[in-house]
């Protein structure tokens, strides 16, 4: 029995250990990071589809874009948010703003 229990408590460790390597993040913070990049790729859409003016579209992206860096996301992070909205929408490249390219 004691067995038992030390080799369950040793697994239980190996299988418990990778989730607690990963930085802990609330589901608040997920949410909020999702919802900063899901506006990023609409304002591209959005732009693409001649629902919003450039300027408009250099302001909202210029704006998501801190809001990313400064609460969300790392550098690297934001980086791939540009990289996949940009692959998706290639003519947002003319109104992303020029201080953040």
């Amino acid at each position: 029995m004691r067995r038992s229990s030390i080799a369950f408590a040793f697994l239980s460790c190996l299988l418990i250990s990778p989730a607690l390597a990963i930085p802990a993040m609330d589901d608040l913070e997920l949410r909020l990071q999702g919802e900063a990049k899901g506006w990023l790729d609409a304002t591209c859409t959005y732009y693409g589809l001649g629902w919003i003016t450039p300027d408009q579209g250099r302001k909202a992206l210029k704006r998501l874009t801190l809001l990313l860096k400064a609460h969300y996301l790392d550098p690297e992070e934001t980086e791939r948010a540009k990289s996949a909205a940009l692959s998706r929408d290639p003519q947002c490249i003319s109104i992303w703003p020029e201080s953040l390219q």
